[in-house]
């Protein structure tokens, strides 16, 4: 019987995919995301294209989204 191992590290947009699946962000939101650590543990750079563990969370401490939300923005 083997085992079937989860791998190290995927793309960026692969886990928008798996984590938010149809109404995944762009790929620039992503970035910004990136770039304001709102990707715990924050995404590498390996190449030209980011990747990340594929149990990373999106973290948005500060809670820009809520007051966006609320804002209506």
């Amino acid at each position: 019987m083997s085992v079937v191992e989860m791998p190290k590290l995927v793309t960026l947009e692969e886990w928008a995919e798996r984590m938010f699946g149809a109404a995944k962000p762009h790929r620039n939101t992503l970035y910004n995301w990136r770039q304001y650590g709102w990707i715990v543990p924050a995404p590498i750079k390996i190449g030209r294209r980011y990747f990340v563990e594929p149990n990373a969370v999106y973290a948005d401490l500060d809670g820009e989204m809520a007051r966006r939300i609320g804002n209506g923005s």
